[in-house]
């Protein structure tokens, strides 16, 4: 079997990294030959994938149709039996008029909970199958997916081998510059209104009142940033809330941290979640999207609703005072990761339904 898959994402994360997860995974369980379509100058261009194929080509963006005949001659040339869009810089769009072009049996993967206009229905009718990475996102999915395509959840998945550092607090509270004996909240994600930010902010005015040696890190940059800045400095938080940027680091940090805090108001699955698991750090996060797939509520952690800063405050203080209870959620996070989202599994699913799709 000749699988081609196509990415258009920059950087190596999100989406490009449960690509290259799939493809490292497929080729450990099977003989399928893969071909990998990307952006020249992307992350994922530069990577060394076994058994795998990588052509990079040029691409300027969501609007750049020319990738519709460069792709459907690649097609033509190489003769691929499944075509796999993996929806990421408008990788859906233009691989729904490939496949349509070319009549080839092809995949999209959707990775984002987020409503699409009427239009997306020609997009999903010109593929044999749509996944979704969570139940929350095929909810969105099926209302404009025809029933006569295929639908399935397939998880996002973490490999457990990224995400095995050892707690090194020396190199930590050095590297952020944090007083001994301080407990550290950390947030993930880019700075936009729907990751919950503000509120974890605002939460933070409750949490100092009952741990004044609290400090909460919020990774990620965003067009919000300035703003959020700002409402550090009103509620003369700048002790105990830092903006941090951007960090590549995230698999060395999150073993130092207490606790993950990831208020999203919506979130198609949640893979710092998935990470946190991996490092067994406890999570505090809100029933959004594919979040309750992995957080289940005084299980695997704690959910509270997204928008509420006050009891998003109460969760964390109380959380702050049970080292016992964070470590017990923290290890059935790890358990439940390690069951349901590993790449294997999702490496499996997927070849079953590109054989179903191929016969």
């Amino acid at each position: 079997m000749r699988i081609l898959h196509l990415e258009l994402g920059r950087h190596l994360y999100g989406g490009a990294k449960q690509v290259e997860y799939l493809i490292n995974a497929i080729h450990q369980q099977s003989n399928a030959e893969q071909l990998l379509v990307c952006a020249a100058g992307s992350d994922i261009a530069g990577l060394d994938l076994p058994g795998c194929n990588v052509i990079p080509l040029p691409y300027a963006g969501e609007a750049d149709i020319s990738l519709v005949w460069r792709l459907s001659a690649l097609i033509r040339n190489h003769k691929p039996d499944i075509f796999h869009t993996h929806s990421r810089r408008g990788a859906d769009v233009w691989g729904a008029l490939v496949a349509r072009n070319c009549n080839i049996p092809a995949v999209c993967t959707r990775r984002v909970d987020n409503v699409e206009g009427a239009l997306s229905k020609f997009k999903y009718a010109q593929y044999k199958a749509v996944i979704s990475i969570s139940e929350g996102v095929k909810k969105v999915v099926s209302t404009r997916c025809p029933a006569t395509v295929h639908q399935q959840v397939i998880h996002s998945a973490v490999d457990l081998a990224e995400f095995n550092y050892s707690a090194d607090k020396a190199w930590f509270y050095h590297k952020f510059d944090i007083p001994s004996g301080v407990k550290v909240i950390a947030n993930f994600a880019q700075l936009i209104t729907r990751k919950g930010q503000s509120e974890l902010i605002s939460a933070m005015q409750e949490v100092v009142k009952h741990h004044p040696n609290t400090l909460c890190l919020l990774f990620g940059k965003g067009k919000m940033h300035s703003e959020y800045q700002r409402q550090v400095d009103r509620a003369g938080l700048q002790q105990h809330v830092r903006l941090c940027g951007f960090t590549n680091e995230v698999a060395k940090i999150l073993p130092n941290i207490d606790l993950l805090v990831h208020p999203a108001h919506a979130e198609g699955l949640g893979v710092i979640l998935l990470q946190a698991g991996a490092c067994k750090v406890p999570v505090i996060a809100s029933p959004s999207g594919g979040i309750p797939e992995i957080i289940i509520d005084r299980q695997t952690g704690w959910l509270t609703p997204a928008g509420n800063s006050q009891l998003l405050g109460d969760t964390i203080a109380n959380a702050l005072n049970s080292a016992e209870l964070r470590q017990q959620y923290g290890q059935n996070l790890y358990d439940h990761v390690s069951t349901h989202f590993s790449t294997a599994a999702m490496a499996r699913e997927y070849i079953e339904l590109y054989n179903e799709l191929k016969n």
